[in-house]
């Protein structure tokens, strides 16, 4: 994978966070097409990252909060 396509997923993944984003409003924010959303969060997804999306939904990307010891 070139340096630009690791940039760009890397870009991508930040932009995916509490809040529900969908394809269009990133690929927008990167200047991709909705197709290349697809492929990256793919590929984010088999790295590990635990991302949600659902038809007409969007995505949002969830992250292990430590457990708060008492």
């Amino acid at each position: 994978m070139s340096g630009i396509q690791e940039l760009k997923r890397d870009q991508l993944l930040s932009e995916i966070g509490e809040d529900v984003v969908t394809a269009d409003m990133l690929a927008a924010r990167l200047g991709i097409c909705t197709r290349t959303v697809y492929r990256y969060v793919s590929q984010l997804r088999e790295r590990g990252h635990k991302i949600l999306s659902g038809p007409g939904f969007g995505y949002l990307r969830l992250e292990r909060r430590p457990e708060v010891q008492p």
